[in-house]
């Protein structure tokens, strides 16, 4: 048994890790890209709310020249305010399915180092199994040995359990 452990899906496990690697980038890269524009359309909001608010206090004054112009530039503000809210809004999306797809890489990588610490945790329990049995086999070869040693030395008395009762060596009672 080969005493260093190999993953036999180490590649596919590398390659999700490089897939869930990749897509928390281009998830943050759609989360910054939605804040941009995010900020953008409120920004466009708040000059259309300080628009308005000047518009009404000419209003209050009565005086209608400069309003149609402030008009025309509320209203081209408005339709920028409808752009950049539609962009804030795709690029939202796109950070929601950019979300999506990391928890999916992010799922399938950590399942294969699951998998992978399983399978490392079979073969270290292979290895000690492995090992555990050598050690056994090792310690019947001595005590067999040691068996051979004191059967062979004939000044040692044998056990009495060893003897045959009608051998003459074997107790007598």
């Amino acid at each position: 048994m080969k005493r260093r452990f190999e993953f036999r899906l180490e590649r596919l496990r590398r390659v999700r890790a490089l897939e869930e690697h990749v897509a928390r980038a281009e998830r943050a890269r759609a989360e910054g890209e939605a804040r941009a524009a995010e900020v953008k359309a409120e920004v466009v909001r708040t000059q259309l709310t300080e628009g308005r608010a000047w518009v009404a206090t000419r209003l209050a004054e009565s005086e209608l020249a400069p309003l149609s112009a402030a008009r025309r530039t509320l209203d081209t503000t408005g339709a920028l305010l409808a752009q950049r809210a539609e962009a804030a809004r795709v690029a939202r999306a796109a950070a929601v399915r950019a979300a999506e797809e990391h928890r999916t890489r992010k799922v399938a990588a950590r399942a294969l180092d699951e998998l992978r610490q399983r399978a490392r945790l079979e073969h270290l329990a292979l290895l000690a199994q492995d090992e555990q049995a050598q050690m056994d086999e090792i310690a019947l070869r001595r005590a067999s040995a040691t068996r051979g040693k004191a059967e062979g030395d004939s000044s040692a008395p044998a056990p009495a359990t060893d003897l045959a009762p009608d051998s003459p060596s074997a107790p007598r009672p």
